[in-house]
Order: C-alpha cells, then sequence, then structure tokens
C-alpha cells in the first residue's frame, strides 16, 4: 500500500476558512485504498444573511462528491483555482482519488476528464444517485461506509502495474522537494521525459510539470499562512525557484494574485483573529 500521494494543504487563507468551515478528513481502509486516497467532508452552518466563498489550489486528482439538490458528481483534476460559494447550513462528502486511481480504477484516459465536472452517473451508473440519497441522509461515518461498499463492489479485477509507477513517482515529486524539473523526476526513475510525460497524461491528464509547481505551490500558500511575513525570495528558492520573478508569475498564474498580495491577506486575517480573542 503507497504513502500519501496529496497533501492536506490548498485551501487559502485557512485560518480564515477554520472560521465558517468544518472541513473533516477520513483514512481509507482495506483495498480501495489503493485508488482512493481519502473521504473529506465539509460541514458549515452561517448565520442567516451571511456568506462564504471558499477557495481551493486543487490536487491533481478526481473527486467524486455527493451534494444536496446537485446530486452526485465527478471532478476532473483543476488547472485553476475552485470557489465555492456558500450560505445556510450544509454538508458536502466526497471520495478523493489518488492522481492516476481514477483512470485506473475505471479505465478512463485522462485526458477525457482534465478539468471535467460530470454527473456521476455517467461513469457508474443510476445506483449512483440512490447512494447519493444514503450519503446525503445519515452522518459522515454512515457515508464512508456506504461509499466503501459502493466502490469496492467495482473495483477493477486485477492490479495494474503502470499506475503503481505513476503512484511511486507522484509519492517522491510531493515529498522530495530537491525535485523541482520534468528531467530530475524522469532521471530519478529511469524514464526519458517523454515517457514519464505520456505516463502523466494517460493517468492524471496533467503533466509532470504541472505536479511539481502544484505541490509546491501548495507549500508556499501553507508557508505564507503561517507567516505571512516570510522573505519571499528565500521562500521561492527554498521551494525551488530560480529567482523571485518567476515565483511570483507562477503564484500569481495559479492563484490570481502575487505571494506578496496572499501574504497580506493572511496576515490581515491574523489580527482579526486575534483582536476576535482579546
Amino acid at each position: 500500500m503507497h504513502g500519501p500521494t496529496t497533501s492536506d494543504k490548498g485551501i487559502l487563507r485557512p485560518q480564515e476558512a477554520a472560521r465558517h468551515i468544518d472541513l473533516r478528513r477520513y483514512p481509507i481502509e482495506g483495498p480501495l485504498g489503493r485508488y482512493v486516497e481519502r473521504f473529506w467532508a465539509v460541514h458549515w452552518d452561517l448565520p442567516e444573511g451571511d456568506s462564504y466563498e471558499s477557495v481551493v489550489v486543487p490536487h491533481p486528482c478526481v473527486n467524486l462528491s455527493f451534494m444536496p439538490f446537485l446530486g452526485a458528481e465527478v471532478h476532473g483534476p483543476g488547472i485553476a483555482v475552485s470557489r465555492h460559494p456558500l450560505t445556510g447550513r450544509g454538508r458536502v462528502f466526497g471520495a478523493k482519488f489518488r492522481p492516476g486511481g481514477f483512470t485506473a480504477f475505471t479505465g478512463i484516459e485522462a485526458v477525457e476528464f482534465a478539468d471535467w465536472v460530470a454527473g456521476a452517473a455517467t461513469v457508474f451508473g443510476a445506483g449512483i444517485e440512490e447512494l447519493n440519497e444514503t450519503v446525503l441522509s445519515g452522518g459522515d461515518e454512515r457515508a464512508a461506509s456506504a461509499v466503501t461498499a459502493f466502490l469496492e463492489a467495482r473495483m477493477p479485477a486485477g492490479p495494474d502495474e503502470r499506475y503503481e509507477e505513476v503512484l511511486t513517482v507522484v509519492q517522491a515529486l510531493l515529498e522530495d522537494r530537491s525535485i523541482t524539473r520534468v528531467d530530475q523526476a524522469a532521471a530519478r526513475f529511469f524514464m526519458s521525459p517523454k515517457s514519464l510525460q505520456r505516463l502523466f497524461h494517460t493517468y492524471i491528464g496533467l503533466g509532470p510539470k504541472t505536479l511539481i509547481r502544484r505541490y509546491r505551490l501548495h507549500d508556499a500558500a501553507d508557508r505564507l499562512a503561517a507567516d505571512p511575513h516570510a522573505d519571499l525570495a528565500r521562500l521561492g528558492a527554498e521551494l525551488g525557484w530560480s529567482d523571485q520573478a518567476h515565483f511570483t508569475n507562477d503564484f500569481k498564474d495559479l492563484i490570481g494574485y502575487p505571494p506578496s498580495e496572499y501574504a497580506a491577506q493572511c496576515a490581515t486575517t491574523g489580527r482579526e483573529l486575534v483582536m476576535a480573542h482579546r
């Protein structure tokens, strides 16, 4: 069984988010864990008239989500931040596949669903909507049990060696901060860069360069949320950027504004929290 292939990072301004949403993560036990990283649930209960928009830097994964009104949906790995406006009271439950896990599980090549949202019935059949009702009618523990049973009944018959290779590479990209280029990753696993790119596009729908950059931007946003006054040039260098300008451009391209502005937002949130607890 592989260890983590995604982190717990990705929610922007996490201190602010924690004031409005309750994010819960549940580990996967048994054979399903080969394909699904974890279950997750978001609960919220906002005062009447209030709203909150949760902003997430997506992981290179497919999520199977269960929601009221919208039903069960499959969300492909996103190429931009996702925004989730929330009001009133509610709950969403989901299964987060490992990078490449959805393709290994369903046989659908990842090129078909990168940055794609579709009704889950198009993949899993009409029975998924009955599962959606079960998931939403009980607590998270019941939901996890029901989704586990549903997916385990549809698991592939045998192992996929190429998928195992994907997981090994992805885990290295996640954990080893010294890997900053595709050619480094390819050499580590005795592949050509083109072979690695084909493997990732087939299983994940995103290239290895995108994954490296995504995981490092997760790191950067997490570090700035914890320490808004961090030196940006030093932070960029520690995470593999050649200079602060490239770090700033990559951060802005994905998140929408430069790291200095994000750090200022996190600093403001921190001051508000201090004042609220005086």
